[in-house]
């Protein structure tokens, strides 16, 4: 058996490389109407780890396979290509790319907010990341504009601008929510209240993203609204799974589990949830399991273990909860075949 880094071994296999390359020019064509300073900010926000433009690759034999570059755009459009197969892809992925930049400017929003130390913000600064994200909101809304051009009904564009809107007023509310959490103690909080915040970030989101996919193609409004269920469960276990890894390999990374206010690390991109007081669900469910927690900057050595071991029940719970959503994502994606098969690839990038 040849060895895994002999010169014979084959690339990971990239099913999603047409749709990325189509979608990047499409992208271009967008971009070259910005002022060349301006663009090249803009570029270097949308090269950014997981977006459109980066190099990253998808390996569908790995055992733990990362998500393609452009993966909200790729959701749109193998959405939309799933309803409707001859459907005009300069159309789809029109709508795909107002995805992908609505996307990556909340998340520079996001990253200017919780002052994240991320690659893109250390290159950029909060000023010229914020008026990035300025043009990327900007660029979503002239993508959809575009259909105009390629003969969309008026009444179409008016509801997929709406419909962008909306989810906009919806995740930054729930961003607000979830800023203004940091200021309460986590035993304030409830259960609910945390899942709430992630049903109206990352849940709204990942519904725009299959519901604007299904608009663009003409679906009915029940297999809308099942696409948008569809995305909105899967986003609100992502946010689940999504904490409860970030806190786990803090956790990991640091033994003592105490990470003080004001710490540095290494790595530029660490996330300062514990730091800054984020009330992530598995804080939260920690704080429940004893009422003696306090922040955790100001715990005794002695306290050490013993909010170990209740950050850990969180991060355990966390992933349970995490799952049954999974399942009822799950559950809808099954209703949605029974009308007619989902592609393989788009199961892939659903990963259900």
């Amino acid at each position: 058996m040849a060895s895994a880094l002999s010169n014979d071994a084959q690339p990971p296999v990239n099913p999603f490389a047409a749709q990325q390359k189509m979608l990047g020019e499409r992208l271009q064509l967008l971009l070259a109407a910005l002022h060349p300073t301006l663009r090249t900010d803009v570029v270097q926000a949308i090269k950014g780890e997981g977006k459109l433009l980066s190099q990253s690759r998808i390996d569908v034999n790995s055992l733990s396979p990362s998500l393609p570059a452009g993966v909200w755009a790729l959701l749109t459009l193998l959405v939309a290509q799933h309803i409707s197969p001859k459907i005009d892809p300069q159309c789809a992925s029109s709508v795909a790319i107002a995805v992908e930049c609505f996307i990556c400017a909340l998340d520079l929003l996001d990253d200017v907010e919780d002052d994240d130390q991320t690659p893109i913000m250390q290159a950029l600064g909060a000023a010229r990341a914020l008026n990035v994200s300025t043009t990327l909101l900007m660029l979503a809304q002239k993508a959809i504009l575009s259909l105009s051009q390629q003969g969309v009904l008026p009444e179409l564009i008016f509801r997929l601008l709406n419909t962008l809107q909306e989810s906009a007023l919806v995740a930054t509310a729930s961003q607000h929510e979830d800023l203004l959490a940091e200021q309460r103690l986590a035993q304030d909080l409830t259960q609910e209240e945390c899942i709430e915040i992630a049903a109206g970030k990352a849940g709204s989101l990942m519904r725009l993203a299959c519901r604007l996919g299904a608009l663009c193609a003409g679906a009915d409004n029940d297999l809308c609204e099942k696409f948008s269920e569809l995305g909105e469960l899967l986003g609100i276990a992502h946010q689940l799974d999504n904490d409860a890894h970030d806190l786990y390999d803090l956790l990991q990374g640091h033994t003592s589990a105490v990470i003080p206010t004001g710490a540095k690390f290494a790595s530029g991109s660490v996330k300062t949830d514990l730091v800054r007081g984020k009330k992530t669900l598995p804080v939260v469910i920690a704080a429940k399991k004893d009422d003696a927690l306090k922040d955790i900057s100001s715990l005794a050595d002695e306290e050490n273990k013993e909010y170990l071991r209740a950050l850990q029940e969180g991060i355990i719970t966390t992933w349970g909860i995490c799952l049954l959503y999974r399942e009822r994502a799950r559950d809808r994606l099954q209703e949605i075949e029974a009308q007619q098969p989902i592609a393989p690839i788009l199961h892939i990038l659903l990963g259900l």
